[in-house]
């Protein structure tokens, strides 16, 4: 059998997919990262109620 070098090229492709795939994950955290101060990722948690020792 022989074996074109034509197989090497379909490599490329979903090496590309991956790379640029990468980088999005990365910008994205570098871009939500930066924000200080901001209310996005807080949650309200109502604190339980107390009773009075005499009750």
């Amino acid at each position: 059998m022989i074996y074109s070098e034509e197989k090497s090229a379909g490599l490329a492709l979903p090496l590309i997919a991956i790379l640029l795939a990468i980088a999005g994950i990365f910008a994205m955290l570098v871009v939500t990262g930066g924000r200080h101060g901001s209310t996005a990722g807080r949650v309200w948690v109502p604190q339980a109620q107390q009773q009075g020792v005499g009750q």
